[in-house]
């Protein structure tokens, strides 16, 4: 189905994103992050699913620490 095809591409996207932010530590990286997850978050068509459902626990802990 072209929406798996679609959330697998911004979760791929999003993934190579936390690596260079957390290599680099930039907060460029971060941002794109952020708007790699809400695009994650559009494609799964949940309006309720929260973001850390999505996303892997280590990716979702180096968008939000605390």
């Amino acid at each position: 189905m072209l929406k798996d095809h679609i959330f697998e591409f911004y979760f791929d996207q999003m993934n190579e994103l936390v690596f260079l932010a957390e290599v680099k530590n930039q907060h460029l990286y971060y941002k794109k992050m952020n708007k790699a997850a809400a695009k994650l978050v559009r494609c799964q068509g949940e309006a309720g699913m929260r973001l850390e459902s999505v996303l892997p626990e280590r990716v979702y802990h180096s968008l939000y620490p605390y």
